[in-house]
């Protein structure tokens, strides 16, 4: 592929996202989600954590 048209897909791309970021709203996370999330945490894990298994030893 010609650089001239990576670049545009690159800018077209970049532009796109910006434009759906700006244009669409973002969901509110409702007290049911948080439910679920809450159920699939590790037990004991620190609550500010979220993947405790990577943490250093």
């Amino acid at each position: 592929m010609r650089r001239v048209t990576c670049l545009l897909l690159a800018l077209g791309s970049g532009l796109a996202g910006l434009s759906l970021r700006a244009f669409v709203p973002v969901t509110p996370v409702d007290a049911s989600f948080r439910d679920v999330i809450r159920l699939y945490s590790p037990q004991g894990a620190a609550p500010s954590s979220n993947m405790p298994e990577t943490s250093a030893p």
